[in-house]
């Protein structure tokens, strides 16, 4: 999961009514081919499960704005194009609860709906993956990227890259900045453990030392006997190499803010470089708490969050979506307005979306040819993004007294490139 924040990272410039859903289909149709765009387009429906309240509210809101602007922009496309038709979507609440994000999924399907975008979270696509095999619907989540719904066959596309490119991202740059060994600290959940797991793996991987750490259950309120077993690890960590550099990794939530207060008062772990997950990248509870915003700075937390992308139209959606709701959106919502395009191409190449197979076999096509406001999309064999992702880390930083996150390095990876760490401010202690 993705942290959030509000007026942090602001683009300038001026938008050209008229010209930013062409801007975007544009992109979408740089080597789709041309007889798949000749078809004349009836009414078209696709379904949306977003999390539009509950924990993941903010996350939903920016992608259902994104989903309203990519149906506004593909029906502004085919009114131009003269193929007419209409498309529109059917959204619906899961509230970030995998049974309720079920009952809505049954209640498209009521509906007639073969074709979902989302869900948003790992548990609500793992248990929406059941119901949608066994009826023919396709998934297309936004959000999800957890590695143990990485399969080959099923019914779900995700477009987000994997927590396990996650995990290569902040462990690369760990060790780039001289951690030599890392001491894991981390809830103990699906997204914890996982998160947990690959991370000491690379770390290992790149010449690094991982010790045990110190896992916690998720309802966990005092941190104390945690955090003092996590002090005498890093301690023993220190003594036990003559130029040992030690780092803290933390996998958690909104917990890492009365982590972070008593952990300021420790030395053992005051004194070391702290790493996040993207659960704490631009994470508000931080900033709006003054001692964790303190704790923070002094350990220079460094989370990693789903880059932006570097084409111009990124920006310009971006935006688009800031003005309407006043949250800095997750690089998820422009995500789910590239879904939005390629699910509406692929409908286009195979005649509509009832056709199960045929739109399934061709939505990968399509996906392997489409440059999306967040790159190319390709996929790779098991449905998930093969390529052109990146990670920002972002740290905190205070300028007469404000708190505010800044990006601090990038993981790139480009078609075609090698994988580049790039350090732009914030160097650690």
């Amino acid at each position: 999961m993705n942290g959030h924040g509000k007026g942090v990272f602001r683009r300038s410039g001026v938008l050209r009514p008229g010209l930013i859903w062409l801007a975007g289909c544009l992109l979408a149709l740089v080597l789709v081919p041309g007889a798949a765009l000749a078809q004349k387009a009836g009414p078209l429906t696709f379904g949306a499960l977003l999390p539009l309240t509950g924990p993941l509210a903010e996350a939903g809101k920016t992608s259902r704005v994104a989903l309203e602007l990519a149906q506004a922009d593909i029906n502004a496309y085919l009114a131009a194009s003269g193929q007419g038709g209409q498309l529109t979507f059917q959204i619906e609440n899961t509230g970030g609860s995998p049974q309720q994000a079920v009952d809505k999924l049954k209640a498209l399907a009521g509906r007639g709906v073969r074709v979902v975008l989302g869900p948003f979270s790992d548990d609500e696509a793992e248990a929406c993956l059941e119901f949608a095999e066994k009826n023919n619907i396709v998934l297309i989540s936004q959000g999800s990227a957890g590695p143990f719904l990485s399969k080959k066959g099923d019914n779900l596309f995700r477009l987000s890259p994997s927590d396990t490119y996650q995990a290569e991202a902040v462990t690369g740059l760990m060790r780039q900045e001289g951690a030599t060994t890392i001491v894991p600290l981390w809830r103990g959940d699906r997204f914890g453990d996982d998160m947990t797991v690959h991370v000491k793996a690379r770390f290992r991987q790149l010449g690094g030392e991982a010790v045990p750490g110190s896992r916690y259950a998720a309802e966990r309120k005092d941190f104390t006997p945690i955090l003092d077993d996590l002090a005498k690890q890093a301690a023993q960590a220190q003594r036990n190499g003559k130029a040992a550099k030690v780092a803290i990794y933390f996998a958690g939530g909104e917990e890492i803010v009365p982590i972070l207060k008593a952990a300021a008062k420790r030395p053992e772990l005051a004194g070391l470089g702290w790493y996040g997950s993207s659960a704490t990248a631009m994470l508000d509870a931080i900033a709006k708490d003054p001692e964790s915003a303190a704790a923070a700075m002094k350990t220079r937390l460094a989370s990693p969050r789903y880059g932006e992308g570097g084409a111009n139209v990124y920006g310009l959606v971006e935006r688009r979506i800031q003005d309407k709701t006043d949250t800095f959106p997750d690089t998820q919502s422009l995500a789910a307005y590239d879904a939005a395009w390629a699910a509406f191409f692929t409908a286009q190449a195979v005649g509509g979306a009832t056709d199960f197979a045929r739109f399934k076999q061709a939505f990968v096509q399509t996906c392997e040819r489409m440059y999306g406001v967040t790159g190319w999309l390709a996929l790779n064999e098991h449905g998930d993004r093969r390529e052109d992702w990146d990670f920002d880390f972002w740290v905190l930083k205070n300028d007469g007294g404000k708190y505010f996150w800044e990006k601090a390095a990038r993981y790139q990876f480009e078609p075609g490139t090698a994988k580049e760490l790039f350090l732009s401010s914030g160097k650690p202690k």
